[in-house]
């Protein structure tokens, strides 16, 4: 007998044997139970999904000797003949060889033929999305009014590419990917059909291999079964490991990419070329090497952010696990990164003549890439030099006058007791006592002026320079805010839409201290603070029109690329801004 495909044989016949789709069947199944049948069905979904097989169920579901009926017996001659392709009142059509005006016409002259032994005369159109315009178009009038007889069943991957017209005349049923679990509890079950023992870790890569195809991972298990040959012991079940599976695929062994990552986190250039000369070596395939890398980084990331969530891996616990151990030697900043640098890279292979090249030269930056420093750090620690640089300038100058002045007092001749009007002749009178008296009295405090908000926002410039003078990075951050209100002596400064994040570092308390002194010094008198966020501001001081800043980039990236500080540090340094 012929050998039969795992994806045929073990294709579902009934709807409860369907995987991953039960918002499908259950509408189906309840709409027969209704006596609610559609005229006509879109199907719209990725590949390997279960479109078609869906399709093959509900025809039977219709025609069946008992239907219609949710449970066809799958025994009849309807049944049998639907399952195998036999049937004349079931017509499977390929939309992609069968797309012109011409074909349409036919469909149209044979649906008025009423059904030969089922109750109803279907039309299964694969890939429909395929069919010319002027198809389409033909096809509209019998697909708004078909015959009582008829019903269509469309299936495609592109639903966008079908137009509106077509769209608006059918029930639109849109499938899912299938869940990894789901993948890998189904081929475990049909592994032991199939007298094989697969491993767990097999299981999930072939899984995401298959990215949500039930289909492909069946045809994937078929191809790998094939390679390992058959078992030592004809009683023995055949073995099924991931070691198998990558050599079967051609896939990267994800022990590789382990100790990639180890070389990057070490700064081991030489281990790290040595791990890439044994992979090309080996035949691997770059690209795929590349899309492997790219997804490894990817779940170091997902490791390093979803905390104790499993949801988001396409991995068996024993990775999973492994994955967050190894994310603790990298911030999600350099994770970033070094997703970008692959990122890079593969766009450059597909135009590359040596991809060899451009795949070590990218392996080098990841290797020699230095872990990432925060803004607010780079200006804090400018800010300790400038202090520091300051403290220095003070004692020199201090030592310089104290020499200036000892030996001043070296050449001065001994001072006379008498006072310098006693030696010109003038005698000191009572008039002269009160107004030494009233010189060397302290001065009165000022009255304080009448602050209004018109006040504090004009003198703003003057408390943003004595800011600048006492802390550089707080300046840079607190010079975007506008002085908006002041009442019960609360001054609110309000921050354009993206600064967030110089909100979050101005209602620190030792910057919050530095802009309340600033404030007092200018106006002689304390304030309370409170910043807001405007998420519809879109400029910056007084709502003057700021060019530094654009509507649409007002961002924390964008502002920093452009300050003339930040600037000088990038160039400085050679940095860049994630």
């Amino acid at each position: 007998m012929t050998y039969l495909v795992m994806a045929r044989k073990y294709r579902p016949q009934r709807f409860e044997e369907v995987v991953g789709q039960s918002h499908v069947t259950i509408t189906l199944v309840n709409a027969i139970k209704a006596n609610r049948i559609s005229h006509a069905y879109l199907f719209a979904g990725p590949k390997g999904t279960g479109k078609t097989t869906v399709a093959r169920i509900l025809a039977k579901a219709l025609n069946c000797k008992d239907g219609p009926t949710p449970e066809p017996c799958n025994q009849c001659d309807a049944c049998n003949e639907i399952a195998i392709g036999r049937s004349l009142d079931v017509v499977e059509i390929d939309g992609a060889s069968n797309n012109s005006v011409d074909d349409v016409r036919a469909l149209r002259e044979n649906i008025r033929y009423v059904p030969i032994k089922g109750k109803y005369k279907i039309y299964i159109i694969d890939e429909v999305h395929m069919l010319s315009d002027s198809a389409f178009n033909a096809l509209l009038k019998t697909l708004e009014e078909p015959p009582a007889h008829a019903i269509f069943i469309f299936a495609t991957t592109e639903p966008h590419q079908i137009p509106q017209t077509v769209l608006s005349r059918c029930q639109r049923f849109d499938f899912r990917r299938i869940p990894t679990n789901d993948l890998v509890k189904t081929i475990q079950t049909i592994a032991q059909k199939e007298k094989l023992e697969i491993d767990q870790d097999a299981s999930y890569i072939l899984a995401r291999r298959a990215d949500g195809s039930l289909r492909d991972i069946l045809s994937l298990l078929d191809q790998v079964t094939a390679f390992g040959g058959e078992a030592e012991m004809p009683s023995s079940p055949r073995r099924v490991t991931k070691e198998l599976v990558a050599q079967t695929l051609g896939l990267v062994d994800q022990e590789k990419l382990f100790e990639i990552t180890d070389a990057i986190s070490q700064k081991d250039a030489s281990r790290g070329l040595s791990i890439l000369n044994q992979l090309i070596d080996s035949g691997i395939d770059l690209p795929e090497f590349v899309n492997s890398l790219l997804q490894h980084f990817r779940d170091l990331l997902v490791s390093k952010v979803s905390h104790d969530s499993k949801i988001l891996f396409d991995l068996s616990d024993t990775y999973i696990d492994r994955y967050k151990e190894k994310a603790k030697d990298f911030s999600e900043t350099d994770i970033l990164r070094m997703i970008k640098v692959v990122a890079d890279l593969n766009l450059s292979l597909k135009r590359a003549t040596d991809p060899r090249i451009f795949l070590e030269l990218a392996l080098m930056k990841l290797l020699k890439m230095e872990s990432t420093v925060s803004l607010e750090d780079v200006l804090n620690k400018l800010e300790q030099l400038q202090a520091c640089q300051r403290e220095d300038l003070n004692l020199s100058n201090s030592s310089i006058d104290s020499e200036s002045q000892n030996s001043s007092h070296k050449s001065l001749p001994p001072e006379d007791s008498a006072t310098p009007k006693e030696k010109r002749g003038f005698v000191s009178n009572a008039s002269d006592d009160e107004g030494r008296t009233k010189l060397n009295a302290p001065l009165e405090p000022a009255e304080k002026e009448k602050i209004s908000l018109q006040g504090l926002k004009d003198r703003w410039n003057e408390v943003l320079g004595k800011i600048k003078k006492t802390k550089l990075s707080l300046w840079s951050l607190i010079k975007d805010g506008e002085i908006v209100s002041w009442e019960d002596d609360i001054i609110t400064i309000e921050f354009h839409n993206g600064g967030a994040f110089h909100k979050k570092q101005a209602e620190r308390k030792e910057n919050l201290s530095l802009i309340q002194k600033a404030l007092e010094e200018i106006y002689s008198q304390s304030f309370k603070l409170k910043f807001e966020l405007n998420p519809e501001k879109t400029t910056s001081l007084g709502g003057q029109n700021n060019s530094t800043y654009h509507k649409d980039q007002l961002n924390l990236s964008e502002a920093a690329k452009k300050d003339p500080l930040i600037k000088t540090i990038m160039d400085t340094f050679e940095g860049e801004i994630i």
